[in-house]
C-alpha cells in the first residue's frame, strides 16, 4: 500500500472481510490515503468516491487519511444497522487507527460490523432445548426474555451515550470553527498587504460565507437549547447538520489558507520560477508553427464544423505566451522593488498562462487523432447499418414503426457516403440511427444476435463519444472565464454516461450502447453550449475581441485571451489551483471487499478539516479525527 499505510496482514484482513460478506452480504472496502481532497467542500470524501465507483446498497466504504488524521466513511441510505449501531462498531476500530495499526483497525471493523448486523441471534443450544420444550420450555422462555430485557437496556444505554458524543463534537467544532474565523480575519489583512487586494478578494468572499455558515450553526444550536423540546430524531439531526455546516465552512477556509501557502513558497522560489517559467514560454512559442500547420491540415481535409473546437486555438496560445511574457516582466519589477508577494501572485499568474497555451495547442493533435479514428469506423459503421437494412427489410415492415425506422437508417447511411467531411458527427449520426433501426425490431430477433450488434456499434459510439468529450472539455478548459455551467454540467454528465457504457460493455452491451448515445447527445450539447457562451461573452466586450482588435492591459499586452481563459480574477477562486476536468486519482490503496473483488478510485489531495456529515443522496456518512 502506498500514502504511508504500510498494513501487513492482508491475507487475515482479507479472510475478516470475507466473514463479514458471507454472514450478512455486506462488502466492506477500507481504504487508506495520505489526506482527503478533491470533493467540494460540502461533500463527504468517502460518498463521492462511493458514487464514483457506484458502490451498491450493500457496500460500506471505510476511509482513513493517514496523514491527516482523519477517517470518513459511507454507509448506503438503507443500510440495516442504525446509526447509534454504526457508531459502536466506530469506536471499536478508532484505537487502532490512533496507534496506527492499519490492519488491526480493518479487522476490528469487519468483525464490529458482522457482529452488530448478526444481532442477537438463537444459539443451536436453545434449539435443542426447544425440542425438549415439554420438559425445559419455561425455564428456556424464562431465561430468554430475561436476556432480551437486558440487551434492550445495553442498547438504550449506548444510544444516549452516542448522542452524548454527538453533541460533544458538533460543540467542539462549533468552539473550533468561531476561533479559526476570528484569526482568518488577521490572517485577511496580512493576505492583503502581501499580495493585494485582487489577490485576496476569493477569501475575503470565503471569510464572508463561513461566517453565515457559523450563524445558522449556531441558530441551530440555540433551537436546540431553548424551551421548545424536540424528539429523538429531530435533536440527532440537527446536531448532524451543525457538524455538516461547520465541516463545510472549514473546508473552505483551508482551501484559501492552502492557496496563501503556495503562494507564500512561491515568494521564496520566485527568481527560479521566473527562469523556469521562460523557458516554458519558448518551448510552447516553438510549438505554435507546427500546430498552426496541422490546424490548415485539418481545414482542408475536413468541414469547418468538425474543427470549430480548436479554431483559433494557436492565435489564443499566442496571445496567452505574449499575456506571460509581459506578467514575467511585471513580476521581474515588483521582486527588483522588494514586493515579493506581488511579484508571486504574478509569476503564479504567468506560469498558468502558459499552461493553457499547452492545452490549446495540444488539443489540435487530440482533435486530429479523433477524426482520423472516426473516418477508420465509419466504414464499419456503414457497412453494419447497411446489413442491418437488409435485415430490417426482410420482415413485415408496412405501417409500422419499422418503415419509419428503415428510412431514417437509409437517410443516414446516404448522407454519411455523401458528406464525409465532420467523421466524427457522422459517425454519431449513423450509430443513433443504426441504434433507432435495431430497437424496432430488437424483440424479433434472437437476444445473442442483438448483444452482438450491440458490441459492434458500441466500439465506434464510445470512441465516437470519448472524442466529443475531450473535445468539448479542451474547449471548455482553454475558454473557462467566459463560460457557464451549463456547458460544464453537461459534459459532466457526459463523462458520467462514458463511464457506465464502459463498465457495462461486457455485461451488457445494449445498454452501453445507450449510455455511450446519451454520453454523445450531452457532448454535442455541451460544446453548443460553450461556443454559445464564448459568442456571447465575447460580444458584450468582456473578453478580447477578433484579431486585430485586441484589449491591451496597461502593460501592452493583448489580455482578452487570459480574461476567456480564466486567469485574470481566478487565481484564488479555482482558476490556479488545478480544476477543471481531470480524472480522480487516490494516492493511496485499500483492502476490497469481500465476495466482489475488484478496485475503485478515489480521490487525491489534503484536507485539514475534520469531522463527518450525515445524510444526501442516497447514503448517509460519518467521520472524524482519530
Amino acid at each position: 500500500l502506498t500514502g504511508g499505510a504500510n498494513t501487513g496482514g492482508e491475507g487475515e484482513v482479507q479472510s475478516t472481510f470475507n466473514r463479514l460478506y458471507n454472514d450478512s452480504g455486506v462488502q466492506l472496502f477500507v481504504v487508506y490515503v495520505d489526506s482527503f481532497d478533491g470533493v467540494r467542500a460540502s461533500s463527504s470524501w468517502a460518498t463521492a468516491t462511493a458514487e464514483l465507483n457506484r458502490l451498491g446498497s450493500n457496500d460500506v466504504l471505510l476511509a482513513v487519511a493517514t496523514v491527516d488524521r482523519n477517517y470518513d466513511i459511507r454507509y448506503p441510505a438503507d443500510f440495516r444497522l442504525s446509526e447509534a449501531q454504526t457508531t459502536a462498531v466506530e469506536d471499536s476500530f478508532l484505537p487502532y487507527l490512533s496507534n496506527d495499526d492499519w490492519a488491526g483497525a480493518a479487522i476490528a471493523a469487519a468483525d464490529g460490523y458482522r457482529e452488530a448486523l448478526a444481532g442477537p441471534g438463537v444459539p443451536w443450544t436453545l434449539v435443542i432445548v426447544i425440542a425438549a420444550l415439554l420438559v425445559l420450555g419455561a425455564v428456556v422462555l424464562a431465561a430468554f426474555a430475561a436476556r432480551r430485557r437486558r440487551r434492550a437496556a445495553a442498547v438504550v444505554a449506548r444510544e444516549k451515550l452516542d448522542d452524548q458524543r454527538l453533541d460533544q463534537r458538533a460543540s467542539a467544532m462549533l468552539i473550533e470553527l468561531d476561533d479559526s474565523l476570528k484569526s482568518s480575519d488577521q490572517e485577511l489583512g496580512f493576505a492583503t498587504a502581501q499580495f493585494g487586494d485582487q489577490a485576496s478578494a476569493p477569501f475575503s468572499a470565503v471569510l464572508v460565507s463561513a461566517k453565515s455558515t457559523l450563524q445558522e450553526a449556531f441558530r441551530i444550536r440555540q433551537s436546540l437549547d431553548d424551551a421548545i423540546p424536540e424528539t429523538l430524531e429531530q435533536r440527532r439531526a440537527a446536531t448532524a447538520r451543525i457538524i455538516e455546516l461547520c465541516t463545510a465552512a472549514d473546508a473552505e477556509l483551508d482551501a484559501q489558507a492552502d492557496a496563501f501557502d503556495e503562494l507564500r513558497a512561491l515568494e521564496k522560489s520566485a527568481p527560479a520560477a521566473l527562469i523556469t517559467l521562460r523557458a516554458d514560454v519558448a518551448a510552447t512559442t516553438a510549438r505554435i508553427p507546427a500546430a498552426t500547420a496541422a490546424l490548415a491540415s485539418l481545414g482542408s481535409t475536413y468541414s469547418a464544423a468538425a474543427v470549430s473546437t480548436v479554431a483559433g486555438n494557436p492565435e489564443q496560445a499566442t496571445q496567452l505566451l505574449s499575456f506571460a511574457t509581459e506578467t514575467a516582466a511585471t513580476a521581474d519589477t515588483a521582486l527588483a522593488s522588494g514586493r515579493a508577494g506581488e511579484g508571486a501572485v504574478a509569476v503564479r499568474t504567468a506560469q498558468a498562462g502558459v499552461v493553457q497555451a499547452g492545452q490549446l495547442l495540444a488539443a489540435i493533435d487530440t482533435l486530429r487523432a479523433a477524426l482520423a479514428d472516426a473516418t477508420t469506423k465509419l466504414d464499419a459503421a456503414i457497412a453494419d447499418t447497411r446489413a442491418d437494412l437488409a435485415e430490417a427489410r426482410a420482415l413485415p415492415a408496412a405501417g409500422s414503426p419499422l418503415a419509419q425506422a428503415i428510412a431514417e437508417a437509409d437517410a443516414a447511411v446516404s448522407h454519411a457516403a455523401a458528406s464525409p467531411g465532420d467523421p466524427v458527427a457522422t459517425l454519431a449520426d449513423i450509430t443513433t440511427a443504426n441504434r433507432a433501426l435495431e430497437s424496432v425490431f430488437d424483440g424479433a430477433r434472437d437476444a445473442a444476435l442483438a448483444a452482438q450488434r450491440a458490441r459492434v456499434a458500441l466500439d465506434g459510439s464510445i470512441a465516437t463519444a470519448r472524442s466529443q468529450i475531450s473535445a468539448a472539455t479542451d474547449y471548455i478548459t482553454t475558454r473557462r472565464g467566459g463560460i457557464g455551467d451549463t456547458a460544464r454540467t453537461r459534459v459532466a454528465e457526459a463523462t458520467r454516461h462514458l463511464e457506465a457504457a464502459v463498465s457495462l460493455a461486457v455485461s451488457d452491451p445494449r445498454q452501453a450502447l445507450a449510455e455511450s448515445q446519451e454520453a454523445i447527445r450531452l457532448a454535442g450539447a455541451a460544446t453548443s453550449a460553450a461556443q454559445f457562451d464564448v459568442n456571447d461573452f465575447l460580444q458584450s466586450g468582456q473578453g478580447f475581441p477578433a484579431a486585430g482588435s485586441g484589449r491591451r492591459g496597461s502593460a501592452g499586452v493583448d489580455i482578452g485571451a487570459a480574461i476567456v481563459g480564466g486567469l485574470i480574477g481566478s487565481l484564488l477562486g479555482g482558476g490556479g489551483r488545478g480544476g477543471g476536468f481531470g480524472g480522480f486519482g487516490s494516492s493511496g490503496g485499500g483492502f476490497g471487499g469481500g465476495g466482489s473483488g475488484g478496485g475503485f478510485g478515489g480521490f487525491g489531495g489534503s484536507s485539514r478539516s475534520s469531522g463527518g456529515s450525515f445524510g444526501g443522496g442516497g447514503s448517509r456518512s460519518s467521520g472524524g479525527r482519530f
